[in-house]
């Protein structure tokens, strides 16, 4: 009898500790299913967006005198305009030296008066 009590109590103490946990699951589940669809979002958004980027790195070299090792080229320098070989684009806000309006650092001259930025500002001015 004794022995079945406490058989009775563990059983109990196991189902509310496993209700406790479902509960937790469910929770947690409700927090992370937006997440989830977000991520499922930005992973289509990339594909389109590495298939568009193939689309027209192929007819950029089959349409004109660009070749594969050129538009290489050109991305490690613009990879290097921020000083850093890292395979991203980090965006700063300069000051043209001429006009003294706004300057995106990705681009290698002003959009406003084309003052062409010197490569060591593009590179160290950030």
């Amino acid at each position: 009898m004794l022995w079945e009590m406490y058989q009775l109590s563990a059983i109990n103490s196991a189902a509310r500790q496993a209700s406790s946990a479902e509960s937790t699951t469910n929770a947690v589940d409700r927090q992370t299913r937006p997440l989830a669809q977000d991520i499922s979002r930005l992973e289509s958004r990339i594909d389109a967006l590495a298939l568009g980027c193939q689309s027209l790195w192929e007819l950029l070299c089959d349409r004109t005198d660009l070749t594969h090792d050129g538009i290489v080229a050109r991305m490690q320098e613009v990879d290097l305009r921020d000083a850093r070989a890292d395979g991203r684009i980090r965006v700063t806000v300069t000051e043209c030296p001429a006009c003294k309006g706004p300057m995106n650092s990705c681009r290698p001259s002003c959009l406003y008066c084309g003052e062409v930025l010197p490569e060591n500002a593009q590179l160290f001015d950030k």
